[in-house]
């Protein structure tokens, strides 16, 4: 089967990855997961924080991606994913998500003295550093 579409993954940082050849796709949403195959119909869908798969079939490897909070736009033969962080799986630092999943569970201990955005933000960036520690850990080769 020839890739059916391509996808784009953009943060405000930077381009994550850009035209990636798929046969299919799992997107994390506010709903639940989406499962993206050939002949897709047209969505516009709020990103959830957890793993974006991206299978290229026989010709293409597949790729797995970190993706917090977001949106993400499927048309035709092009899926947009716009989220505030994302990194592909082997660009994970797990020292670096281990420090900030402390920094955030300590912060998170003092909850009664955060504001409800505080509370919201730290929440995510626990959710966001257990994400990668997990993700590193599954596709450790």
């Amino acid at each position: 089967m020839a890739n059916a579409f391509t996808v784009d993954i953009l943060t405000p940082d930077k381009v994550v990855g850009k035209n990636i050849p798929a046969e299919s796709l799992l997107i994390p949403t506010v709903r639940g997961q989406i499962n993206v195959l050939a002949d897709h119909t047209h969505i516009v869908s709020k990103l959830e924080t957890g793993t974006l798969s991206v299978f290229g079939g026989a010709d293409d490897p597949d790729r797995h991606f970190s993706v917090t909070i977001g949106v993400c736009k499927l048309l035709k033969d092009k899926v947009i994913v716009l989220a505030n962080t994302s990194e592909e799986v082997h660009e994970i630092d797990v020292e670096r998500a281990k420090r900030a999943l402390g920094n955030a569970e300590d912060k998170l201990k003092s909850a009664e003295t955060l504001s409800e955005d505080e509370l919201v933000k730290y929440q995510r960036k626990v959710g966001r550093a257990r994400l990668r520690i997990q993700m590193a850990q599954e596709h450790k080769k």
